[in-house]
């Protein structure tokens, strides 16, 4: 039996360095689900968890197509399912160390917090004057806040840093 190595190091959730005996390759994806990088060329990766199914295609040969599609389908499946993990990662980006744990406090009874930062906006609750709110980040007009398990968009206007009087 010959002597092997491998070794896979996360440098995103979605990217990772794999080193072996016979080379560096990268993976774009989640696992079960990803583009591989490599000496040997482009190749697709798709399979089913914990089934031990899963479908392997070099790019460029023959069905490739069908490689790409699933990869496609399994990085919108695994996108669907992680979103909140996602929009973790993504939003600190957007929002200053300071205000990432800031606790704000709204000025006006019936204040609506919604699912984007627009007037119409779906609504998805109704504040009470001087609940509070944990700022996420802020763009001037709009403020993204989460109340408890909800997170949405709310008027900067109507939350302040102190209780309302």
């Amino acid at each position: 039996m010959g002597f092997r190595f491998q070794k896979r190091i996360g440098l995103l959730p979605w990217l990772r360095m794999n080193l072996s005996k016979s080379g560096a390759s990268a993976s774009l994806g989640p696992r079960g689900a990803d583009v591989n990088i490599g000496r040997g060329g482009v190749t697709t990766n798709a399979g089913i968890p914990g089934t031990g199914l899963s479908y392997r295609s070099k790019l460029g040969g023959p069905g490739s197509m069908l490689g790409i599609l699933a990869v496609v389908a399994g990085l919108g499946f695994w996108a669907f399912q992680h979103w909140n993990r996602i929009e973790k990662i993504v939003a600190p980006a957007t929002a200053s160390p300071a205000a990432s744990s800031a606790i704000r406090y709204v000025h006006r009874e019936g204040a609506v917090l919604r699912e984007s930062e627009s007037p119409s906006g779906k609504p998805l609750k109704k504040e009470s004057r001087g609940a509070q709110v944990a700022l996420i980040a802020s763009d001037g007009e709009w403020a993204k806040v989460q109340d408890g398990d909800l997170t949405g968009w709310m008027r900067t206007s109507i939350l302040g840093t102190n209780p309302p009087d």
